[in-house]
């Protein structure tokens, strides 16, 4: 990886840290959570993007969803990816590459440990996860 691309990824990271605070990462995990309960489905990063509200951050939809479908490295993206990580690392969902059309798109699937987890996440809109979920591990 060259120094240019280093460069490009700590200043895409460094910009992301500017926009967003944990208080935007713990709304993502419950709306991406609550969302993943509801459809009981697979659902892509972009079908994450558009029914959670991050979507907001951003004006018109046209140039946003061909910044989105284009860029990866964006910083929209990287928001996406850091929640569903914590998600994946805290067994809610899986991942998997599915192939639509010529491109292809990552979808996330509940675990049987969010499945059984649900109606927490459909009776509660916000809070932080971690204490609800230590609440109702017992």
């Amino acid at each position: 990886m060259s120094s240019d691309t280093d460069q490009n990824r700590r200043s895409i990271n460094q910009e992301v840290d500017k926009i967003f605070n944990d208080s935007d990462y713990k709304r993502f995990k419950w709306a991406f959570l609550k969302y993943i309960c509801e459809v009981n489905r697979p659902v892509t990063d972009y079908e994450l993007f558009l029914t959670s509200n991050l979507a907001g951050y951003m004006g018109d939809d046209s140039p946003k969803k061909e910044y989105l479908l284009e860029n990866k490295d964006n910083v929209y993206n990287i928001v996406i990816n850091r929640v569903m990580q914590y998600l994946i690392d805290r067994n809610f969902v899986t991942s998997r590459i599915e192939k639509i059309g010529e491109s292809e798109m990552i979808s996330y699937l509940a675990t049987p440990y969010l499945q059984e987890k649900c109606n927490v996440f459909k009776k509660y809109m916000m809070g932080d996860i971690d204490c609800t979920l230590k609440h109702y591990e017992t």
